[in-house]
């Protein structure tokens, strides 16, 4: 391999006509609060040693770049960054700062008639941006202006526009990382020069900075003259401590294998875009979930990219593809694509199908907000991803089902968690390979086997024993407990025959919006207190909930008062509290014995 390293200043790299490309290959820009904590002290240090007259060299690391001539242009040399792309991306962000800031002073100068310094700032604007954002170039007699830096196609875009002050608007995870950067630099930059002096002052500040990405910051500037090369770097090096996630190593990789069809690289390059604009830790689970879903088990701690490529990209171990190939690729990053789109949906318990149709109503929907929003169990996910796939109404009932168990089995009694993940991983496999013959009674089947060998009758209801209100929060599953038995309560009341069934779908109660409600009030005082009554206040007997339309004040009064409150409620569960006449250890038992009874007849599968 020949390479040719150069140590130089930053500034010497934008001195002549630079044009820096980040290839199809490299991830979005990655630098985040650490990255730039780090790069603002660096900044800061470096620019009051120069303003001291005490200027020091501060080295930035690496760039690694494939060299390759313009054709057309005498002498013009364009650079793909294999590594590095962080720190120049971030460098020219510097200048775009600077260059805002002389924007800001010359709306000032022009306010004032200074038509001495607004010359010398609109010349200093020119010179920057000639050299950092974009120049002049004459190709085959013909001339263009071409950008100093372009980066992948997922940000490019939003990079040019926000370099040159226009302000878009993020549209991704790697937008916003980069608007943070910018705006940040401002802020530093404005910052460190003297607020309260001249325009003269505030212009040699502002050449100060220049200084030291021109004099003080330095790199070494690593220069390949291979490409194929270039991928094999790509995937060793990192960029300052920012290492490479494996929807990166990915992205590279089946683009590394599709270079010679670029019909097939650029539009999976768009796919992978789309695949990585979330944050690198939710699009990591997406991956494992997608794996899990797809091969019936989980991927390896260390191991994602490798597991998810053989099982996803088994062309990547030949010496070279074919077009049938490199087709197979392109569908095959699609279908990820889709899948990532419908994890998206799912992770935010947010109904995954558009255009939901009858008998799915609100209610229906509203389950998988509760399954993975409310009770957070995303463990479910993998399986209900395959589950899309069996259409609108067996995935409200694959739901349902995971909902009823999970809150019993994981939930309330903490059953070992692996035992379920084995039955939801061979469901998964199951509907996979034929959709359209899956039962969803198979898996019913399979969870009632898996509950009964796991949890006893006697574990369950000491399980519902053990719930109790907690003061400061942490009172989600005992909301839910109490929500669920309201909604299947007209079932339960009619002899609880069969599946449990939600006989009135058209109530949805808004979990964030209904609160929980002490029978006995939980801060009584005076002659409201009950010494009886007392150490019962917060267990689930002497506890129901309201709903956002239910008049909750009184909260604190006697069960007489309250009386009022509860046959008014919407709240089945509430009218049966106020048609009691008193509120004493019997009713406390009672109730406490229906509900448990309504919870071992409604959460079962």
């Amino acid at each position: 391999m020949r390479v040719d390293p150069v140590h130089a200043a930053v500034g010497t790299f934008f001195s002549n006509s630079p044009m820096f490309r980040v290839p199809k290959y490299q991830r979005s820009y990655a630098w985040e609060s650490p990255e730039l904590e780090d790069y603002l002290k660096d900044l800061e240090e470096t620019y009051n040693r120069r303003r001291s007259g005490n200027p020091i060299n501060h080295f930035f690391g690496g760039m690694v770049s494939v060299e390759s001539t313009v054709t057309g242009v005498v002498n013009q040399k364009r650079h793909e960054l294999v590594d590095g792309q962080q720190r120049c991306a971030t460098f020219v962000l510097t200048i775009a700062a600077v260059i805002r800031v002389y924007r800001d002073l010359l709306a000032l100068t022009k306010s004032s008639g200074d038509t001495v310094n607004e010359n010398i700032i609109q010349s200093r604007i020119d010179r920057l941006t000639t050299r950092f954002i974009e120049f002049s170039q004459e190709v085959n007699r013909q001339t263009r202006v071409v950008e100093s830096l372009i980066l992948s196609n997922a940000d490019s875009q939003f990079f040019r526009d926000l370099i040159r002050g226009l302000d878009p608007i993020p549209s991704r995870e790697s937008h916003r990382r980069i608007k943070l950067v910018y705006d940040s630099l401002i802020s530093k930059i404005e910052a460190l020069m003297p607020s309260s002096s001249s325009i003269v002052d505030k212009l040699d500040s502002l050449e100060i900075f220049q200084l030291v990405i021109d004099s003080d910051f330095s790199i070494i500037h690593i220069v390949t003259y291979n490409t194929q090369e270039a991928y094999k770097l790509f995937q060793v090096l990192n960029d300052r401590g920012k290492s490479l996630t494996e929807g990166d190593l990915l992205r590279a990789k089946t683009l590394e294998l599709l270079e010679g069809f670029q019909p097939q690289q650029n539009s999976t390059e768009s796919y992978w875009d789309d695949i990585l604009k979330d944050k690198s830790k939710s699009t990591e689970n997406f991956l494992r979930w997608i794996y899990q879903s797809y091969d019936g088990r989980r991927a390896g701690r260390n191991s994602l990219f490798d597991d998810f490529l053989s099982k996803f990209y088994p062309q990547h171990s030949n010496a070279s593809i074919s077009i049938t190939e490199a087709n197979q690729i392109l569908s095959t990053t699609n279908t990820i694509l889709d899948e990532i789109q419908t994890a998206r949906k799912i992770s935010a318990g947010t109904w995954p199908y558009s255009n939901t149709r009858r008998p799915i109503t609100a209610w229906d929907r509203n389950r998988l907000n509760l399954l993975i929003r409310e009770l957070g169990l995303t463990v479910s996910i993998p399986i209900l991803l395959a589950s899309y796939k069996l259409g609108e109404r067996k995935f409200s009932e694959m739901t349902q089902v995971l909902e009823l168990f999970l809150f019993k089995y994981k939930v309330l009694c903490n059953a070992h968690i692996e035992a379920a993940v084995t039955v939801f991983h061979k469901h998964c496999l199951l509907i996979r390979v034929n959709p359209a013959t899956y039962d969803v009674l198979d898996f019913r089947t399979d969870l009632n086997i898996l509950m009964n060998s796991k949890v006893t009758l006697t574990q369950y209801r000491a399980a519902l024993d053990g719930l109790s209100y907690k003061v400061g929060g942490g009172n989600k599953p005992l909301k839910y407990l109490l929500m669920t038995l309201e909604h299947y309560k007209r079932w339960y009341d009619q002899g609880a025959s069969g599946n449990p069934i939600c006989m009135d779908k058209t109530r949805v109660y808004d979990f964030a919006s209904t609160t929980i409600e002490h029978v006995y009030p939980r801060n009584a005082i005076g002659t409201n207190i009950d010494n009886n009554l007392e150490p019962f206040k917060n267990s689930l007997e002497n506890l129901t909930f309201m709903g956002p339309t239910d008049n909750v004040a009184g909260s604190n009064d006697s069960f007489n008062v309250k009386r009022t409150i509860f046959i008014a409620s919407s709240v089945g569960l509430n009218t049966e509290i106020g048609n009691l006449t008193q509120w004493t250890t019997t009713e406390l038992a009672t109730r406490k014995t229906l509900l448990k009874d309504m919870a071992c007849a409604i959460f079962i599968v």
